[in-house]
């Protein structure tokens, strides 16, 4: 990144900690054809150079193929209107790396972001480890910070979500008082497996001895191994659908439709919790808000104080960017990070139960090239009027537009309804032309990707660039 002439010495010095970030090996932007690369011994070394803060400060792990982040998000905000501190660890970043470590709710200064930076690097630089260790990969230098942030701003409760997986994950060597897996879908299959069951085996590697474990909805050959594994380690399982669950309230009115906001009752073993307010929607993020509030009537046993007021109030103050948000102007932008085919059927099930089911629906898609687009352009295109397929400068595994194009051209010739498109080459051009499609009174839902979700976003919010 360049920097103006009068660029302040603690401004070089920040940026220099950012480079220095990027210039790890980071499977986000490059994924691996295989689990190779991922072993916990190193993290495990690691983290004994900062004083091994995974084991002294408790956490609550969270696993999943989608809502993990909006589950962890809401965790950490019933545990800090609780009164705990809590810390924060979510991937990946929308707008600056800082937002993926947070201290009851606060991100770390650019200051002490860069001091972290320094500290890590001169304790890699002059410890007795092999070359190997002194070179950690992006998520793993993500992951000590988070740690050494945590440690040092005295956290009482980390809120851990993994990168990727769950077994081999960086994240995987904390000592949690709760586990949480929120779905078992089709993802990173390269990476994880092909079949449900072999996923399902990954992210059930998060399970510790004799630690409950909440459990979202998932398919029946996913549920069997997650038990399989609860049962041979002694975890406790609490299973949504049957140990707790949730109902939309009845007594929900438009003026939550007009906050944007949903109004649930969640049951669970303590009792019933009623007239919740979410600001996320949804019924896959009531289902998350079930597992949030089932985790934490679990961590009330250590900390007492989260109580039903606290669940309540913890729901209603969850900020989660890019989960169905709602930029309101002619016309409304919806932004959303469904990555995945069973992300993008959740979507579709939000926009079509909102207000603009009958109007005009231009969508703005991009997709990595990791991912099973095939399917999520079957799921997603039938639902739009217009379509701008474009790609995504923040991460080099944007699938070409034309290739998307003649995707979608043969699954037109094959029966589905595929809406007219328009290509482009970047998401500014995209947004554009989305504009003019959708005019004064439509939306325009930008998805299929956090790397296009937050690059747009970035766009319409000023915010700043991402390195």
């Amino acid at each position: 990144m360049s920097l103006p002439e009068h660029a302040s010495a603690a401004d070089v010095a920040y940026n220099s900690a950012i480079a220095w970030l990027y210039d790890r090996i980071d499977y986000e932007r490059t994924r691996p054809v295989s689990q190779e690369p991922f072993r916990l011994e190193r993290i495990q070394r690691l983290l004994t150079l900062i004083g091994s803060p995974h084991l002294r400060i408790p956490a609550i792990h969270i696993a999943g193929t989608k809502g993990k982040g909006s589950t962890a998000a809401m965790i950490e905000s019933i545990a800090r209107h609780a009164g705990i501190r809590t810390g924060l660890f979510t991937s990946p970043h929308i707008e600056q790396f800082e937002e993926r470590m947070r201290v009851n709710s606060h991100m770390p200064s650019p200051e002490t972001l860069t001091r972290l930076v320094q500290q890590l690097r001169t304790l890699l630089e002059s410890a007795d480890v092999d070359d190997a260790d002194r070179m950690p990969t992006f998520f793993e230098a993500a992951t000590l910070l988070a740690w050494m942030l945590f440690d040092e701003q005295q956290v009482q409760l980390a809120v851990l979500e993994t990168g990727l997986g769950g077994r081999l994950d960086c994240t995987n060597v904390c000592n949690p008082v709760v586990t949480v897996i929120t779905s078992i879908g089709f993802d990173h299959m390269a990476i994880l497996g092909s079949t449900l069951d072999r996923i399902a085996w990954e992210k059930a590697g998060i399970l510790k001895a004799a630690v409950p474990v909440v459990q979202g909805l998932l398919p029946a050959e996913a549920d069997a191994v997650v038990a399989a594994r609860a049962v041979e380690l002694g975890c406790r399982r609490y299973v949504c659908g049957t140990d707790f669950t949730w109902t939309e309230d009845e007594f929900a009115d438009a003026r939550h439709v007009r906050r944007r906001t949903q109004r649930l009752d969640f049951w669970t073993p303590r009792g019933a919790c009623r007239a919740a307010t979410l600001p996320l929607l949804g019924k896959h993020q009531a289902h998350n808000a079930s597992l949030a509030v089932m985790a934490a009537e679990l961590a009330s046993s250590r900390w007492p104080q989260i109580d039903q007021q606290a669940i309540i109030a913890g729901l209603g103050d969850t900020r989660w960017p890019l989960r169905f948000e709602v930029l309101d102007g002619h016309p409304t932008v919806v932004l959303d990070a469904a990555h995945n085919t069973d992300s993008l059927r959740a979507l579709v099930q939000v926009l079509t139960a909102t207000e603009w089911r009958q109007r005009r629906r231009v969508l703005v898609f991009a997709v990595s090239s990791d991912k099973d687009y095939r399917s999520m352009l079957q799921e997603i295109l039938p639902h739009f009027d217009h379509v701008v397929l474009t790609k995504f400068r923040i991460n080099p595994r944007s699938v070409a537009p034309e290739m998307l194009a003649e995707l979608a051209a043969e699954m037109a010739s094959a029966g589905l309804h595929v809406p007219p498109l328009q290509l482009t080459d970047s998401a500014d051009a995209a947004m554009q032309v989305a504009r003019g499609l959708a005019e004064q009174d439509g939306v325009v839902v930008v998805t299929g990707s956090i790397f296009l979700a937050a690059e747009t976003r970035g766009l319409l919010t000023d915010a700043p660039p991402v390195p």
